[in-house]
């Protein structure tokens, strides 16, 4: 089956107050792929102009309230404004994030995320901090290194200068195994790289992981989540006890033919016998 470029019906227009205003509200319901994202979705929408002379538009979109209130056949039609024949838009991942305590990336509120690794030698308090993958490749070797120096050539990374260039960059250093760029390298000059290497052989280096952004976390938003889901009646243990994702799922075939005799009510065809290619 496929779908409809164009379905619409139009309500009005009936003359009402916007503002203190004299206007008209025309209401269109629509159930089309007027998007072209390969379904049917639905959309009830208004458009308020002034009543008389020549009729200036004042609104329209979204006015759900005006909706209710001129045409109140069409209020329970609402809840399914967007909603598309495999089910209400994002229907799973909107009414999950609504619902649950998590922010957008997936922490709860005090939730480590991100964490920071520094060298100390032994009881020296001054910590010592490189890049993330420098540190790295120095923890995955110290377990080889336990009973045996750290067996490191410390190696010279010259920068590329170029003809004509006015400045000369100074080499810069690292450690064989460590294969960097010369923005790369973590020492500045042969005798630092030679010293900390010292420091590693002999004063017992220590690798400390702290926190350093925690999760901030969101409130539930119970009542965004039951709009989200068309799922008004929904108690705020449904919305957070575990298994909301198979509870959703399990009930959505429901709420599917619901929608369709809604959309089928207003006199819309539900599906178009002409396959889309």
């Amino acid at each position: 089956m496929g779908t409809f470029k164009k379905q619409v019906g139009r309500y009005g227009p009936r003359a009402f107050k916007y503002c203190d205003t004299p206007a008209t509200i025309t209401a269109e319901v629509r159930f089309d792929d007027n998007c072209g994202n390969g379904h049917n979705s639905f959309a009830i929408t208004a458009d308020i102009r002034e009543a008389t002379g020549v009729r200036r538009w004042i609104a329209g979109g979204c006015c759900h309230d005006e909706i209710a209130q001129v045409f109140p056949e069409l209020a329970p039609l609402i809840k399914w404004h967007l909603c598309s024949s495999d089910g209400p838009m994002h229907y799973l991942q909107n009414t999950i994030f609504l619902a649950g305590d998590r922010d957008c990336w997936g922490h709860v509120k005090g939730q480590p995320h991100s964490y920071e690794t520094v060298i100390q030698f032994g009881k020296n308090p001054i910590k010592h901090k490189f890049g993330k993958a420098f540190t790295k490749f120095l923890q995955d070797a110290k377990p080889h290194n336990e009973r045996g120096a750290f067996d490191f050539e410390v190696l010279r990374i010259d920068h590329e200068n170029r003809a004509g260039d006015t400045y000369k960059f100074q080499p810069k250093y690292t450690f064989g195994g460590f294969d960097a760029k010369w923005y790369q390298c973590p020492f500045d000059d042969e005798q630092e790289a030679l010293d900390f290497l010292t420091a590693l052989q002999t004063c017992d280096p220590q690798f400390i992981t702290t926190p350093t952004a925690w999760g901030e976390g969101k409130e539930r938003e119970l009542d965004g989540a039951r709009r989200a889901a068309i799922w008004p009646e929904a108690t705020d243990e449904d919305l957070t006890a575990p298994g909301l994702e198979d509870r959703l799922k399990a009930r959505l075939p429901k709420l599917l033919e619901d929608f369709r005799a809604a959309v089928e009510s207003l006199g819309l065809k539900w599906e178009s016998e002409e396959v889309k290619v």
